[in-house]
C-alpha cells in the first residue's frame, strides 16, 4: 500500500516541481514491476521550449545514484550550460537485459524488458515535462554500454545517437540490424580486464559472461548501419596527465552524404575498464587504468550535439 500512495503521489506532482531543486527519483510502474529514474532539469528550464534528453546508464553491479557520482554529476553541469534533460535510469537489480549474452545476470536470466522501461520513462516525461523526442540519446558503461545498443537496434526511431564506453557488442546483438542509422561514439581501453578489447569472453570475478564482439568489429557494425566510409578525422590527445599510464587517439568515421552520421572511436592505449576524466574507482590491478587526458562525459555530450536536429 506504501509503495502504491507513493506512486499515485509522484503521478499527481508536476515534474518541474520535483527536479528544480536537483535530481529527483521518479517511479513508475513497468510490466508489474516497480522502476524508477532520476532526472535533472538545468537550471534555466523553460516549460515553453523542449529539450534533448540524455539517458546515462550505470554498469553491472551499478545504480543510478552512483552513476550520477560516477560521472562526477558532469552531465548535470553541461545540461546547464548547453540545455538538456539528464536521465539516470535504474537497473532492475543492479543490472540491464542487455540481450542474450548470457543467464548470470539476473535481469537478463528473468527476461526483464527493458527496452519497454525505456519506452515507458520517455513516455512518462513527454506527459511532464518539456522533452524534445526528435533528440534523445543514451550513453552508458560496461554492461550500461551494451544496454544502449540494444536501444539503438531496437528502437532506433527513437534514439538519435548513443555513446558506449568500456563496452564493445555480444554476438546476440549483431545479428540484428536497426531500421535507421544511428550515429555511435566507443570509448575503450585496449588493456580493459573485464570486457575484451579484442573479442572474447567477458569475465567479471573469473566467471565468464557471455562472449562479445572485439571493438574493430562493433566498430564496423555499425560503420555499415551509419553509411560510414569516410575518414574523416584522427586526434591524438595530448598526454598532459603522464601519470595515468595510458593515452588516447581518436578516430572518426563519416557518411559522405550526411555528416551528421558519424561512428566515432576514441582508443585508450594502456587504459582500463574506466570512464576518463572520472576517478580511479577500484584499484588498477582490478579494473585498469583511468585516462586522465580528455573527460568522456565532454566527448560524449559534443557527440551528440553535433547530431541534433532542430
Amino acid at each position: 500500500m506504501k509503495t502504491l500512495f507513493l506512486l499515485v503521489w509522484i503521478s499527481m506532482v508536476p515534474m518541474v516541481c520535483l527536479a528544480q531543486a536537483g535530481t529527483e527519483k521518479v517511479y513508475l510502474e513497468v510490466d508489474g514491476l516497480i522502476r524508477f529514474y532520476q532526472v535533472y532539469l538545468p537550471k534555466t528550464y523553460d516549460v515553453g521550449k523542449s529539450y534533448p534528453v540524455v539517458f546515462v546508464l550505470h554498469g553491472g553491479g551499478g545504480k543510478a545514484k552512483g552513476m550520477l557520482n560516477f560521472t562526477g554529476r558532469r552531465f548535470n553541469e553541461l545540461a546547464d550550460r548547453d540545455g538538456f534533460i539528464a536521465v539516470y535510469p535504474n537497473g532492475y537489480r543492479k543490472g540491464w537485459n542487455d540481450g542474450e549474452r548470457d543467464t548470470l545476470s539476473v535481469a537478463r536470466r528473468l527476461k526483464i524488458d527493458d527496452v519497454g522501461f525505456f519506452d515507458a520513462m520517455i513516455d512518462d516525461m513527454d506527459e511532464k515535462l518539456a522533452i524534445d523526442r526528435k533528440n534523445i540519446f543514451a550513453c552508458g558503461i560496461s554492461n550500461g554500454g551494451f544496454m544502449v545498443q540494444r536501444l539503438a537496434i531496437e528502437r532506433s526511431q527513437v534514439f538519435k545517437a548513443i555513446g558506449v564506453v568500456a563496452a564493445t557488442m555480444s554476438e546476440d546483438q549483431q545479428k540484428k540490424d536497426p531500421e535507421n542509422p544511428v550515429p555511435v561514439i566507443f570509448i575503450g581501453g585496449d588493456a580493459d580486464p573485464l570486457v575484451p578489447y579484442n573479442g572474447g569472453p567477458v569475465v567479471v570475478l573469473k566467471q565468464k559472461r557471455g562472449e562479445v564482439l572485439s571493438n574493430g568489429e562493433a566498430v564496423k557494425y555499425w560503420k555499415a548501419v551509419n553509411g560510414c566510409s569516410k575518414k574523416s578525422d584522427l586526434y591524438v590527445f595530448p598526454d598532459i596527465n603522464t601519470e595515468d599510464d595510458c593515452t588516447a587517439v581518436k578516430t572518426v568515421w563519416e557518411n559522405p552524404a550526411d555528416d551528421r552520421l558519424k561512428v566515432v572511436d576514441i582508443k585508450v592505449v594502456n587504459g582500463g575498464h574506466t570512464w576518463p576524466g572520472m576517478r580511479q574507482y577500484l584499484p588498477r590491478s582490478m579494473v585498469g587504468n583511468t585516462n586522465r587526458d580528455f573527460n568522456g562525459c565532454d566527448e560524449i555530450w559534443s557527440f551528440f550535439k553535433s547530431t541534433i536536429t532542430q
